[in-house]
């Protein structure tokens, strides 16, 4: 049987990651490139911007689903009731409304309807100007960092529990950002790749330059924020070895290392190659290049999913250094 927590929470961080790093995508990578561009390419920003505003408005409704069974599953394991109880009882509208957990889900569901806002935007007009890019920025960076008092980070008391919830808001937003951009990436790649039109190719290299950047930034945040929550949660080498939560970090930390050897070669080998078939226009090559670009990014999404799946778990797990206490 799969436990519905897990299952529930894996779909919610899924859909909020998408969210905010389609979010991120347009506002930091794509945006700026065709802006900055002196190609002409109106039908593949049109396609790219409606495929987008479908893809966020299918990911905000799946967080907002799954969202409120999180809250009802926790109330039911809260007074230990059935799930089909704690609705009509008002049970679940208690824990909303009177907890720090249900206070978080109300800021959040604000932020969900203001991105509503924007992807209503983005649609009708085909894009949005400079303007908009900041506030769109931080909408979905409070949509996913907001999570973190969810976790075992918003549980810590203390000084320490301002430091470990600081590690896990940034270690969210990174995750946003990297995972949840690989999407748009794809889909725009994908475009780009199959056009005929000029100037594609130094869009594409421009694209993928601005992601690789900001996946650097990422990847560095996750790592700075990743070893404090597992001085936190982990402890020491015992506590990674000797409990299921640790041996489930290490899986976690194992599949992102993945993660970041496939964005290696990606940012070593394939986007250099991109950049030099732009001095030297040859389409079949730059089209092959591109392809491997999607390969490898679809790749890193399969990692990344399985990431999800193991971050879900370890939000129901006690942590090892919790497991320490207990043995000792």
């Amino acid at each position: 049987m799969i436990d519905p927590f897990i299952a529930v929470r894996a779909v919610h961080l899924a859909a909020t990651a998408l969210v905010s790093g389609s979010v991120f995508f347009e506002c930091l990578v794509a945006g700026p490139a065709l802006r900055g561009s002196s190609a002409s390419l109106p039908a593949i920003v049109i396609l790219f911007q409606a495929r987008m505003a479908w893809i966020l408005w299918i990911s905000l409704v799946l967080a907002l689903i799954s969202g409120g069974a999180w809250l009802s599953l926790l109330a039911a394991d809260i007074v230990d009731r059935p799930l089909i109880e704690v609705i009509p009882d008002g049970t679940a509208w208690i824990v909303l409304t009177q907890t720090r957990f249900g206070l978080d889900w109300q800021l959040r569901l604000m932020i969900a309807v203001l991105l509503g806002g924007y992807v209503l935007r983005l649609k009708r007009a085909g894009g949005h100007p400079l303007s908009w890019s900041l506030p769109a920025a931080i909408l979905a960076a409070v949509f996913i960092g907001a999570l973190a008092w969810a976790g075992h980070g918003g549980a810590t008391p203390g000084n320490a529990g301002i430091i470990h919830l600081s590690a896990d808001i940034l270690h969210l937003i990174a995750a946003g950002a990297w995972l949840g951009g690989l999407v748009p990436f794809v889909i725009l790649l994908g475009y780009l790749r199959r056009s005929d039109g000029d100037g594609c190719t130094t869009i594409v290299g421009l694209i993928s330059q601005r992601f690789s950047n900001l996946g650097i930034f990422a990847v560095g945040a996750l790592l700075v924020s990743g070893v404090s929550n597992a001085s936190f949660l982990a402890g020491d080498m015992q506590g990674l070895t000797g409990t299921s939560y640790g041996r489930l970090l290490m899986l976690k930390m194992l599949l992102f290392f993945g993660m970041v050897c496939v964005a290696a070669v990606n940012r070593q080998y394939l986007v250099p190659q991109l950049s030099a078939g732009i001095a030297e226009p040859d389409r079949d090559f730059n089209r092959r290049i591109a392809r491997k670009l999607e390969r490898n990014a679809v790749l890193e999404i399969a990692l990344g999913l399985a990431v999800v799946i193991i971050v879900a778990m370890l939000g129901v797990t006690p942590p090892a250094t919790e497991a320490h206490v207990h043995i000792h």
